[in-house]
């Protein structure tokens, strides 16, 4: 029973922002549950085609590269189009691909926080919008497609050095049951991921030097006491996209090593 419950064996998946971090922790993790295809995207070309290399080698399933800059509606459209010439479905949506912003308010400048917005906010919104006749296509009652978004900590936590990003976030989550709602009918579940810190390329600065007093706090303010790792971030994942996850819609999963139990 265990093996048919995580199995994505044969599903078609799209990840947004899947060249490295946690969009390609998800990406893999698919893969190795059995998925026919992975299609992932990105902005840099070179380095999404070396991923796209290296996770295909990993599991009998096939990583497929498709470079474009979802920050505007054309590139959108282009992942769109592409996708529809080469599938006539696809089971999973990972809108992943976002931008960490921050700094004093007094500093904030009005063209980094429409990028935030646009990136973390629109963008997934209009990815989803533009895949709908393919999350439709192939869905049923009993195996939906699924969409996921992913959110962050900072969208509960009030940190005003993140405002535009923690804004962002904190709108993804509030969609994310109205999103859910509202493609019930079509048979689409929708559910979205919240981190901490997670060895990715967006807390390098952090991790990298692990003797840091930075590293320390923040590890010391996370109850578990760790970062998370490629297995927490895809087991989700895989959970949510497999048959023993189809039982969720509408909710926001925070995979935070508990350090949302620590606000007051």
């Amino acid at each position: 029973m265990l093996e048919n419950l995580y199995s994505m064996n044969g599903k078609i998946c799209v990840v947004t922002g899947g060249s490295s971090g946690l969009g390609s922790y998800m990406a893999r993790g698919f893969l190795e549950a059995g998925a026919a295809r992975v299609y992932i995207s990105a902005r840099s070309e070179d380095k999404l085609k070396a991923k796209a290399v290296e996770l295909s080698a990993l599991a009998d399933g096939e990583c497929i590269a498709i470079p474009g800059d979802l920050s505007a509606i054309e590139g959108i459209q282009v992942l769109a189009n592409t996708l529809k010439e080469n599938e006539n479905h696809i089971d999973v949506l990972v809108n992943n691909a976002g931008v960490g912003t921050g700094g004093p308010f007094a500093d904030m400048k009005p063209e980094v926080w429409d990028m935030t917005m646009g990136l973390n906010l629109r963008s997934p919104v209009f990815v989803t919008q533009a895949l709908l006749d393919l999350l439709k296509a192939n869905a049923t009652h009993e195996d939906p497609a699924r969409v996921i978004f992913t959110s962050s900590v900072a969208a509960s936590e009030n940190n005003v050095r993140v405002m535009a990003y923690a804004t962002s976030k904190n709108t993804v989550e509030k969609m994310t049951p109205l999103l859910a709602l509202a493609l019930c009918d079509d048979h689409i579940l929708v559910n979205t991921i919240a981190p901490e810190a997670f060895y990715s390329e967006m807390t390098r600065d952090i991790w990298e030097d692990p003797d840091s007093d930075r590293f320390k706090a923040l590890l010391e303010r996370i109850p578990v006491h760790r970062f998370g790792g490629l297995e927490d971030m895809a087991g989700v994942a895989v959970m949510l996209c497999s048959r023993a996850g189809s039982y969720f819609t509408g909710e926001v999963l925070n995979l935070d090593g508990g350090h949302r139990l620590t606000f007051s």
